[in-house]
């Protein structure tokens, strides 16, 4: 099974078009929401996500976005409809493991969609660690 994604996508406009495409060569109407402006940090912009992922369910598609571990925003998309949210764990490859555990406990409390933590293997095992 193919998942799309938007990588690469810096607008709510890039994000569309790509999804769009991708549900036309794939027939698959799933899609992971990356909107990412800025190439030095990586981190994914929250309104252009919030307001892909609005288009994107009117359209139809089931939607996966990525975003920072922001509790508010985790709702909002949950409250839109999607199907999940992928959450940025930590800085794409700082090795620093899950810094923001608190937020992630808030988001994960309260989901009524699974939540899934994007963070390097490595990362996430120093995470798990400082759980326990």
């Amino acid at each position: 099974t193919i998942l799309p994604n938007t990588a690469g996508c810096r607008t709510t406009d890039e994000a569309l078009f790509t999804a769009r495409l991708a549900r036309e060569l794939t027939g698959s109407a799933w899609v992971k929401l990356e909107v990412i402006p800025d190439p030095k940090y990586l981190l994914p912009d929250p309104i252009d996500t919030l307001e892909a992922a609005r288009i994107l369910l009117d359209e139809d598609f089931v939607v996966l976005p990525y975003i920072h571990v922001d509790p508010v925003l985790a709702r909002r998309l949950e409250e839109l409809g999607c199907a999940t949210v992928m959450l940025l764990g930590s800085a794409i490859g700082s090795g620093q493991g899950i810094l923001t555990l608190d937020e992630l406990k808030i988001i994960i409390e309260g989901a009524q969609v699974p939540e899934i933590v994007h963070a390097e293997v490595h990362e996430l095992a120093l995470s798990l660690a400082r759980l326990k």
